[in-house]
């Protein structure tokens, strides 16, 4: 037994240190009498015979980020109030490749039922799926210009990667308790994706020749959406004047499962994994494609790239004093850098598959430790997590959980979470980062969930709280 808890908090601590940046980690998935629970651990067991929900039983937004903080974009007087813009205390502020990433999520529709010696579950919601990920010589470029990027082996990279998915989730579970140690789970879910945006590639290379200070542009640029028909290509003009059609609401299909399996030792011991948002979305609806490349139109074009010895004096006065000398330069420029918007065929985009291992130490039947690593496959990568939390149950009424989250470049998110059974009701508000809550311009991670749902039939005698 020793050897297996310590072999779950060596996996833990290694996901924690390798960390990039890490996505958020609800208390909720710790709270032995919310239902909601089984979000994470589709192979939990629930205190309850049959839960229902409707509109406002999960509501949960959750922001990350590195770097993005208020007091890097400004300088401040001595009232700390802002004064001015300070692009390169942001520069400054950021790592070398940096992360923003959205979750939300709307439950629309809840019923879990007891059948024979397991669960079914049944859910449907809207959910929002994005993140984001630069470099930040992007912010430098604007910040320092290319004085900092002289060289051949020293350009000015700006790269982006973008996934940002909108869909409706139908989802059908069953957990099965095999005996009273071992229970399994899973779920099958129907998606129908409401629109997309996705890089398929976006970088420009910037080079700085180190005597002439010529300058050498590289770029490719391609970004795939799928948008509602409100909005219509037309000649390469996007325009929002379209019309909703209902059957659009279910295009888009796509697929997803959840597995999850859980193990007990003994009365105090206890492991378990899953592996959850394992699917597709095939996107076919008013599909829409940006394309940008350097193209040959003339003297600037050298190899695939935009090369400018700059302008002499007569030129530079004509720049600043001729406002039609500017334009025609301006135009020359832009065939150079063409941005061609057409319709494009149908492409797939991968879910935020999510995995988890999770340790469990039960004092008694109402208190809980649990040790956990948790990661999540963004388009940008992989993020992981560790969390410690505490979890109790108190007067088969109070459910609460403390918990703390390492994430690299955030080390401040303690998460708390309060809920109460009152009677046919349980009302439950959690965040992964309290502190950011009362800072919410100030921290790398913001999070909070709140419900209520229906419990319609007694807890069974198994709840560990008797």
């Amino acid at each position: 037994m020793k050897k297996i808890v310590f072999v779950i908090f060596v996996l833990a601590l290694m996901m924690g240190m390798n960390a990039a940046k890490a996505q958020q980690v609800s208390p909720v998935d710790f709270m032995k009498m919310n239902p909601y629970q089984m979000k994470s651990n589709p192979a939990a067991k629930l205190p309850y015979e049959s839960v229902m929900s409707i509109a406002i039983g999960n509501t949960n937004l959750s922001l990350q980020h590195t770097g993005l903080r208020f007091d890097n974009f400004f300088d401040f007087d001595a009232q700390g109030v802002p004064t001015t813009l300070n692009l390169r205390k942001l520069a400054n502020g950021l790592n070398e490749s940096n992360f923003l990433g959205i979750n939300s999520e709307t439950q629309l529709f809840t019923l879990y039922r007891s059948v024979g010696k397991g669960m079914l579950t049944f859910d449907w919601g809207v959910k929002v799926r994005g993140d984001l990920r630069f470099s930040d010589d992007l912010f430098k470029l604007l910040a320092y210009g290319n004085s900092v990027f002289v060289g051949e082996g020293n350009p000015a990279n700006v790269d982006v990667n973008l996934n940002l998915n909108a869909y409706r989730e139908f989802a059908v579970g069953y957990q099965h308790s095999i005996n009273e140690k071992l229970s399994i789970g899973g779920r099958a879910k129907l998606l129908f994706g409401l629109a997309n945006l996705a890089t398929s590639n976006a970088n420009v290379k910037l080079f700085t020749d180190p005597d002439s200070y010529a300058l050498r542009i590289m770029e490719n640029v391609g970004v795939m959406a799928s948008l509602p028909r409100v909005f219509t290509l037309e000649n390469g003009v996007l325009n929002a004047n379209g019309g909703f059609i209902w059957s659009d609401l279910f295009r888009n299909v796509g697929f997803g499962m959840d597995l999850g399996v859980e193990y007990r030792f003994n009365e105090h011991f206890g492991v378990m994994a899953a592996v959850n948002d394992l699917g597709f979305i095939r996107w076919k609806l008013n599909n829409v494609k940006l394309e940008s490349k350097i193209e040959d139109a003339g003297q600037f074009y050298d190899d695939d790239s935009f090369l400018f010895n700059g302008l002499d004096t007569d030129q530079l006065q004509l720049f600043i004093s001729d406002e039609y000398y500017r334009e025609r330069f301006l135009d020359t420029l832009k065939q150079y850098f063409p941005m061609e918007l057409t319709n494009a065929n149908k492409y797939t985009t991968g879910l935020n598959t999510n995995v988890l291992l999770r340790g469990y130490y039960d004092i008694d039947g109402k208190n809980r430790f649990t040790l956990q690593a948790q990661g999540m496959f963004y388009n940008s990568g992989f993020r992981p997590a560790v969390t410690l939390a505490y979890s109790g149950s108190f007067f088969k009424k109070i459910d609460v959980c403390a918990s703390y989250t390492v994430m690299k470049d955030s080390y401040d998110n303690i998460g708390l979470g309060l809920a109460f059974n009152l009677g046919v009701f349980h009302i439950y508000a959690a965040s992964n980062n309290v502190i950011g809550l009362f800072k919410p311009l100030n921290t790398s991670a913001l999070d909070a969930q709140v419900g209520i749902v229906f419990n319609l039939w007694k807890a069974e005698k198994r709840v560990a709280d008797e």
